[in-house]
């Protein structure tokens, strides 16, 4: 490619090297991390070695004018060429694609050059065509690496291998008219490696920057795939999956069976917010806890609504963070479970309710008002329980029927349910026995409304089937927190108050008071020791006691009486909220 030019002055051969060093450096760069590495090696040594086949031009030349032999610097220098010629040709087979020409095709051109440069030199010395080899073996090299370069014209990202083709070409083209003669090239051809190595060393870094651009299209292309497999595996998926971006909670991607379980339209997705779906903001918080912990949640109840619906209904879903269309989102897929969570409140509600009243039994009224106790002892607030009990409840029964008698308590538990507080506590305790917490509330103002609501349940008629009239009154008795904090001992002590009302003639409300606790502390040490003698609770006898009701295990149906519910601060007709404070 060089003359012997290059050596006739010193700067040219700094600037020669130093070119040549510059080449080195962009080899380095373009041959890491890529798939360029070996064939830019061999481009760089071929390139290096042909350079220094024209220093023993140079080298041979000068012994030449001194009339030194030289057949041996000829050898050596057209070898060099030789070697040059193979290594860009290597060069070559390794940027094409499919490796072609290969090792066989080059091994032959190699030893067939071999065999030209001991023949010409040693065994019929001709001047013409050592003169021609000196040539050609650059020209071919130049050939073949310029058409490894120019054969990724096909591929997307080609720019550094198009300008290289064309620098390779060049220099071929060069060769070629300086091997014909061509004057001008022949006295100017001293600063082509120059050029070439500069022009060369640009081509290797945009090929860096082609391989990069391809990997970047790669990888977009599989991002694309990536994204087209998860909207046909949400599509086709028998479950609702929405797709949420997770900087915004903007949803870009929802199935069909998540558009119709949403009530949203497909063409207005990005109108909505996953959070927009959300009945419970507690709920929400939550599920993004997990997810900020975890990065995936299974099986997380959430309690939804629809843009139009004001029902809410429970879904179970399954969420985790993936990266979606260039961006971090929240891949969420549900199941409808409202069925299943009606269930579980039912089931609930028949563990903790009375079938016939509704109203709480007797196992919850004691857990809960446990726990009120606690509560409100640590606040150092009053409570009262109160017992009430139906009067002759039993001729009632025998009278009008079981039907007609489950419609007094149903119309009984109702009318103390309506006429006291959120707050309290209103249960079954058995039979025709009810019982009732009242929160903030001491014994005298627990008599206040014990009275009142005496007075509202005795006004309360109830009809046969026969269309007779029948009306009831109750007995009442209170115990508070005067008396005791053990749950056990308050019932036990308004009971006690309660048979005392029955004793007293009925249809009135008894107070058990402090003093009497010492007294009734007796009597329940001699019925132990009764019981104990007669291996028997007392409470298997209330139970056998117990009403048995036709309706019982029917969702109670309440009959609605004019009594309005007193709500907040309030707690039965008649009583002022003042009183409660």
């Amino acid at each position: 490619m060089g003359s012997i030019g290059i050596f006739n002055s010193t700067s040219n051969v700094i600037l020669t090297v130093l070119s040549l060093i510059l080449l080195f450096g962009a080899c380095i760069y373009a041959s890491v991390g890529t798939k360029l590495g070996r064939g830019v090696w061999l481009l760089f040594w071929g390139l290096a070695v042909e350079f220094v086949a024209v220093a023993i031009s140079w080298q041979t030349m000068r012994l030449y004018s001194q009339g030194a032999p030289i057949e041996g610097w000829v050898f050596v220098e057209l070898f060099f060429n030789l070697i040059s010629m193979i290594l860009l040709a290597m060069a070559a087979s390794q940027i094409l694609v499919n490796n072609i020409p290969d090792m066989p095709v080059i091994s032959i051109f190699g030893a067939v050059g071999l065999i030209a440069i001991i023949y010409f030199i040693f065994i019929s010395p001709d001047g013409y065509m050592v003169a021609n080899m000196r040539q050609i073996f650059p020209i071919t090299g130049f050939a073949y690496i310029s058409v490894s370069f120019l054969s990724q014209i096909h591929q997307k990202h080609h720019g550094g291998f198009i300008f290289a083709g064309l620098v390779t070409t060049s220099v071929a083209v060069i060769l070629a008219l300086k091997m014909f003669g061509v004057e001008y090239f022949v006295s100017v051809a001293w600063y082509i490696p120059i050029v070439v190595y500069l022009l060369l060393s640009i081509a290797l870094v945009m090929m860096k920057g082609d391989f990069y651009a391809k990997k970047w299209a790669e990888s977009q292309l599989e991002i694309e795939k990536y994204n087209r497999r998860i909207e046909e595996i949400i599509k086709s998926s028998p479950f609702p999956i929405i797709i949420s971006r997770l900087s915004d909670d903007r949803i870009i991607l929802a199935n069909t069976n998540a558009v119709k379980l949403f009530g949203i339209r497909q063409e207005e997705l990005e109108r909505y917010r996953l959070k927009d779906f959300f009945a419970d903001s507690e709920n929400r918080r939550l599920l993004n806890e997990r997810l900020e912990q975890e990065r995936e949640v299974q099986d997380f109840e959430v309690l939804v609504k629809t843009p139009s619906g004001d029902t809410p209904f429970w879904l179970l879903t399954s969420a985790n963070i993936i990266d979606y269309n260039y961006d971090v989102a929240l891949y969420a897929a549900f199941q409808d479970i409202t069925s299943r969570k009606n269930r579980e409140v039912l089931l609930k509600n028949q563990a903790i309710r009375d079938p016939l009243t509704s109203l709480f039994n007797r196992r919850y009224f004691e857990d809960e008002v446990y726990k009120r106790i606690l509560a409100s002892k640590a606040e150092r607030q009053p409570y009262s329980v109160l017992m009430i009990d139906a009067d002759h409840f039993k001729n009632v029964n025998d009278t009008y029927g079981h039907k007609t008698g489950d419609k007094v308590l149903i119309e009984l538990a109702s009318t103390c349910e309506r006429a006291l507080r959120d707050v309290d506590i209103v249960a079954r305790y058995g039979g025709e026995e009810f019982v009732i917490y009242l929160a903030g509330v001491n014994a005298k103002k627990a008599k206040t409304v014990a009275d009142r609501l005496r007075e509202t349940i005795s006004e309360i008629v109830v009809h046969s089937d026969e269309g007779d009239e029948v009306r009831f009154t109750v007995s009442i008795g209170i115990s508070s927190f005067e008396v005791s904090d053990n749950i056990d001992t308050l019932i036990k002590t308004a009971d006690e108050a309660l048979y005392k009302a029955k004793e007293n003639g009925r249809n009135r409300v008894e107070v058990f008071n402090k003093e009497e606790l010492e007294a009734f502390d007796n009597k329940e040490t001699q019925e132990r020791i009764k019981n104990e003698v007669n291996n028997r609770h007392p409470i298997f006898d209330k139970e056998e006691n117990e009403e048995i009701s036709l309706l019982d295990g029917i969702e109670a149906k309440h009959i609605q009486s004019e009594n309005p519910k007193i709500e907040d601060d309030s707690v039965l007709i008649g009583v002022d909220a003042e009183d409660l404070k």
